[in-house]
């Protein structure tokens, strides 16, 4: 697997997956996706997802009118598309886990998957609304999404029934932390980067003495997700 042209000119970059092979195309007007029986295709004004299943075909668009981001899972090296689609709210549209690392050609493989990647977020870089980077913890449906601004992280996670990822966190470089609710946003300021914790399902923010300045419930991921990210965090805020 690998990078190649067309003899019409287009970029394809092949990558083996846990699912079989993923295609990347990039073209003048599009960039498409393909993984098994389904297929992405995304030009300047819409995204176009086709899943073709016992010889019937789903298509559904999505007009590109937010953020459209390449995020890595950490730490299984997944593959997820995120696309906004609505305000402060991300669906993610398509995933890839990556080939057997512990196979003969494991590590080849994520190599492919690394290199379709970096193009892939490349390409679709004038979609990210000013996000450096983006990362994923979880699995399947349940999957928390972090968009890295530079100056703030911007967490997103399901809820209950819901088919998107809603905003549930802000974390500033320079302490602010803002947690969303039906009453507004709750602000506090974090004075060091050992001030965000874990317990049971909830990632803890709390002052010197110990107390709470605010939590967020993510009961869908494992305990060492909810550890990942809560590193992360805590790495934002200046110490």
């Amino acid at each position: 697997m690998g990078a190649f042209r067309t003899a019409e000119g287009f970029e394809v970059l092949e990558a083996q997956t846990r699912e079989g092979v993923l295609r990347l195309e990039v073209a003048p007007r599009y960039v498409a996706l393909a993984l098994g029986a389904v297929q992405v295709a995304i030009t300047e004004e819409f995204v176009t997802i086709t899943e073709t299943l016992r010889k019937k075909v789903r298509r559904s668009s999505e007009r590109l009118a937010g953020t459209l981001v390449v995020a890595r899972d950490v730490p299984h090296e997944d593959l997820g598309l995120w696309l906004e689609v609505g305000p402060d709210a991300q669906r993610r549209i398509f995933g890839a886990e990556p080939h057997d690392l512990i196979s003969d050609d494991g590590l080849t493989a994520l190599r492919a998957l690394d290199r379709l990647a970096a193009r892939l977020r490349q390409v679709l870089a004038p979609y990210a609304g000013g996000a450096r980077r983006a990362f994923e913890v979880g699995r399947g449906l349940d999957k928390v999404l972090v968009l890295d601004h530079g100056d703030r992280l911007v967490g997103y996670g399901r809820r209950l029934f819901r088919d998107a990822a809603r905003r549930v966190v802000e974390v500033h470089r320079d302490g602010t932390v803002l947690i969303p609710g039906r009453q507004g946003d709750q602000k506090f300021t974090l004075r060091e980067r050992f001030g965000v914790t874990v317990t049971g399902d909830f990632i803890r923010f709390i002052d010197r003495e110990g107390t709470d300045l605010g939590r967020i419930n993510l009961p869908w991921i494992d305990p060492e997700d909810r550890q990942e990210l809560a590193r992360r965090f805590g790495e934002m805020v200046a110490p």
